[in-house]
């Protein structure tokens, strides 16, 4: 990679992290040499592309000129580059996406086989990240697709599209020996007394109605499967996405019946997020459809 791409690289990465420290453990280099690279760049420039603070490094006015050009230009040379690899036959084809926990571990899973059938020199490559992380992801050129629910992010703009796929409300889970999964109906109010499992990120959706008490919360831990592996054999709640009703059955938790789930579960819409130029693309164009295909029926079916 030619010495000018390299150091806008590490400009991008050192910007992202807000901390040349950081940036050079995730680059595998150097501190000293990461900020010989950025100063190398703004004597090129002829100006400041960071201020210093006490907190780390932030982006000048400079250098979020520079910052906001180079992330476009970045994946596009990539993409360039991998493409030509995989013409010679040197490589294969990468697609990078992003998931919250419903859609990598109920829906891509099964997009991923079918779309291996069809595309044997892909790979594809899902890692599950928050709703922040997906849409700063997809909007810099980390990931090229991005599956899940974005709140405040889902107006399309003219680089970005989102594409809603399914609705996904919030339902209310339990061992399935659990007092209340016996019941034939739960009042609402009933569920407050239990302590509750908090999987991470994308909890709350429809339990925070006007009213409803804090829960009390027993664990706070980073992923869905790992929350179920507390809520087996125990006596806590959790919420999470409706959509994982089919799973956590087969792991031995239900959905509670919840009289009041109306009032408590607001539908939120979810679906793929990407920038407008990845149509452009036809393996990407496959994946989106056979992401619409498994959707459908995997949470509908």
């Amino acid at each position: 990679m030619g010495s000018v791409m390299r150091e806008l690289q590490q400009f991008v990465a050192v910007a992202q992290r807000k901390s040349i420290s950081a940036a050079a453990k995730y680059l595998h280099i150097s501190q000293p040499a990461l900020s010989r690279s950025i100063q190398k760049l703004e004597e090129s420039y002829g100006a400041p592309l960071f201020v210093r603070n006490g907190a780390g490094v932030e982006l000048s006015p400079f250098g979020m000129a520079l910052y906001t050009r180079a992330i476009r230009i970045l994946p596009t040379i990539e993409e360039a580059r991998d493409e030509i690899r995989q013409l010679q036959g040197k490589s294969r084809a990468i697609v990078r996406i992003a998931a919250g926990d419903l859609w990598g571990l109920v829906i891509l899973p099964q997009v991923t086989r079918l779309f291996a059938e069809t595309h044997g020199n892909a790979l594809v490559h899902v890692e599950i990240v928050d709703e922040a992380e997906r849409l700063r992801g997809v909007r810099d050129g980390v990931y090229e697709l991005a599956f899940g629910t974005f709140a405040g992010g889902q107006e399309n703009s003219s680089s970005l599209q989102f594409e809603p796929m399914v609705s996904q409300g919030t339902s209310v889970y339990a061992d399935a020996n659990h007092a209340l999964a016996g019941r034939a109906t739960v009042q609402a109010s009933d569920l407050w007394n239990y302590r509750w499992i908090n999987p991470g990120y994308e909890d709350d959706g429809g339990l925070n109605y006007p009213g409803a008490p804090p829960r009390d919360f027993a664990a706070r831990v980073d992923t869905v499967m790992h929350a179920v592996q507390l809520l087996r054999t125990s006596p806590f709640l959790m919420s999470a996405s409706s959509g994982f009703e089919r799973l956590f059955a087969d792991l031995g938790i239900r959905a509670i019946d919840v009289r009041d789930n109306a009032r408590m579960s607001v539908e939120r819409a979810s679906g793929a997020a990407y920038p407008v130029r990845a149509l452009e693309r036809p393996m990407l164009r496959d994946f989106l459809r056979l992401a619409r295909q498994c959707a459908q029926e995997t949470l509908y079916r």
